[in-house]
């Protein structure tokens, strides 16, 4: 193996390890549970209340619900 090969090789290596370390980003991040709730405050600020399935968030909408028809 000479000087060329090497560096040719090495360089093939290093990009296919980004390549993989992305990937393997890119498919954590779109794997997460969406079930969880992302944020640390009430769901009165919360930007995601429309789409939310969690318990605390259908309770919260079914009471503003009932406030805004009184």
């Amino acid at each position: 193996m000479d000087r060329r090969q090497f560096l040719s090789s090495i360089g093939r290596g290093t990009i296919l390890a980004g390549l993989t370390a992305i990937s393997g980003v890119l498919i954590y991040r779109n794997s997460k549970n969406t079930d969880q709730c992302t944020f640390d405050f009430i769901c009165q600020d919360c930007r995601k209340i429309k789409s939310c399935k969690q318990p605390e968030a259908i309770i919260f909408k079914r009471g503003k619900e009932k406030r805004n028809s009184v």
